[in-house]
């Protein structure tokens, strides 16, 4: 399989060294408490965000508003959110995320009656809002603009619903769905990209890879089923929308809700994934567009408060200081998507994506009456929040008519300067030899005194799991590439390693 040769090819040194400053989580509940904080999404210039006020009574219609960001405090602008309400909306054709052309940031989404509307803000209050000459269809829904910035080019990807809107898994009336793109300077090209047909009562491959653009270009990536029946991604180039889009990933695993991100300093390109439903999450690389993802690490959190956890997922890419991070979300089993998403409680994690080596981070004070949600980092002056949505666990009550509340989180990334200054000495982590044949031993020295060691293949199956050993006996273990993971209270070390 090409891709566990590549992980084998991958340069590995026989000894590494891992310092972290012990990060302490500092969560707390931001905005109007009487409010229902809906899908926030946050600007990638200019300090915005962009969310909706779902009535509770129905569980579907709301307004959608924009306010400002404090960069110094990450503090809403007004306190309450409610800066400017463009349009009233509902949860699926709702502004999905931030464009960015060379003007600045703007986002997109329709009415009720489905009059596509482009908002372009001009202050935490204010915005320029342009109605797209297009035939309002309320059958249109998760809009995504591109982020062409310093590009005068705009276009939005969207799905079509045959029959009525709603995601897939709930509308058995759909036959199809449409994937289009739309050029939003001439409306009149609105491409068809791909049709897929319904699978009812399982979600469509695009609605679980949901499209999203590689921001920074002109290229986005969407969910299909290959000829295994597993979920994979395809690629489309906005700049030669009638070329049939090509698949991007191919292995043996189903991808769930998948992301790509470019770090525009490396060209180095990544595609974020969750694996079959499950606490793993698969990093894929590559170096050019066009390429295929090939499977670079493996992200497993190792949960701290969940019994059964699954479904590593969302995952929210951003630069910082030149290099990549990622927020996500880890929630225990309820049995299915909707179930474990919405109605179980779970945890908020940041970690590396492009460092020698992967650290995670827990951000969350768990709670196990809340159920914790959709992960949006706001990079502001020398500081990184992690926004999410957290609501009352209420099985009885369909969790869109619940009161989500909007929750932030410190990180360690704030006032720092790059990831080298996470380095401060208070955590070492050493291990060798590497390659191994029979033992493996670890070095701990720090503030803690308390940890755990996991060592698990490729697949992010469990080898061996001690608590506070510092020599592992991995003689019996078959020859290959293996992950030696540390877990500390509040963080997570990882490194490759070989055993001969």
């Amino acid at each position: 399989m090409n891709y566990i040769l590549s992980v084998i090819l991958i340069t590995l040194f026989s000894v590494k060294f891992i310092n972290a400053q012990t990060f302490v989580p500092n969560d707390q509940r931001i905005g109007d408490p009487n409010v229902n904080y809906v899908n926030p999404e946050f600007s990638p210039i200019g300090n915005y965000m962009v969310w909706i006020e779902v009535d509770t009574s129905n569980g579907l219609t709301g307004k959608v508003w924009q306010c400002g960001i404090d960069p110094n405090t990450g503090n809403l602008i007004p306190p309450d959110g409610k800066g400017y309400n463009p349009f009233n909306s509902n949860v699926y054709a709702r502004p999905a995320d931030w464009g960015v052309d060379n003007i600045g940031p703007y986002y997109v989404g329709a009415t009720l009656l489905g009059q596509i509307k482009f908002v372009r803000p001009t202050s935490p209050t204010s915005a320029i809002v342009t109605n797209i000459s297009l035939p309002a269809v309320n059958k249109r829904r998760v809009f995504y603009p591109s982020q062409l910035p310093g590009i005068d080019k705009r276009f939005v990807v969207y799905i079509l619903n045959d029959s009525v809107n709603g995601f897939s898994s709930n509308t058995p009336q759909n036959s199809f769905y449409q994937l289009r793109l739309l050029d939003l300077d001439n409306p009149a090209n609105d491409y068809l990209i791909e049709q897929q047909p319904s699978i009812y009562p399982l979600p469509i491959p695009m609605d679980v890879i949901v499209p999203r653009w590689i921001k920074g270009g002109h290229y986005l990536t969407f969910g299909y089923k290959d000829l295994n029946n597993n979920i994979q991604a395809k690629e489309l180039n906005a700049y030669s929308p009638q070329s049939p889009p090509i698949p991007v990933t191919n292995d043996l695993v189903n991808k769930i809700d998948g992301n790509p991100v470019l770090n525009s300093m490396t060209n180095e390109q990544f595609f974020l994934s969750g694996i079959n439903a499950s606490d793993t999450a698969y990093f894929y690389k590559r170096t050019n567009f066009g390429q295929m993802f090939i499977q670079n690490s493996i992200v497993v959190p190792q949960s701290v408060n969940l019994a059964n956890p699954a479904l590593n997922q969302s995952h929210e890419p951003f630069l910082y200081n030149g290099k990549l991070y990622s927020a996500f979300q880890v929630n225990n089993d309820g049995g299915n998507f909707f179930n474990t998403t919405f109605n179980q409680p779970g945890e908020i994690w940041l970690t590396t994506i492009d460092s020698s080596q992967q650290i995670m981070w827990l951000l969350s004070q768990f709670d196990s009456t809340m159920n914790v949600s959709e992960p949006e980092p706001y990079v502001g002056n020398n500081k990184v929040w992690v926004f999410y949505s957290a609501s009352k666990i209420e099985p009885n009550k369909p969790y869109l008519k619940r009161q989500f509340q909007l929750r932030r989180c410190d990180t360690p990334l704030n006032n720092i300067s790059s990831v080298d200054e996470l380095k401060q000495q208070s955590v070492n982590f050493k291990f060798y030899p590497n390659p191994t044949k029979n033992k493996i031993n670890i070095d701990i020295l720090g503030s803690t005194n308390d940890y755990e060691v996991i060592i698990y293949d490729i697949l992010g199956r469990v080898i061996i799991k001690k608590s506070n050993e510092n020599q592992l006996d991995i003689s019996s273990v078959a020859s290959g590439v293996y992950f030696l993971m540390v877990k500390t209270p509040n963080m997570i070390f990882k490194e490759r390693f070989i055993k001969n």
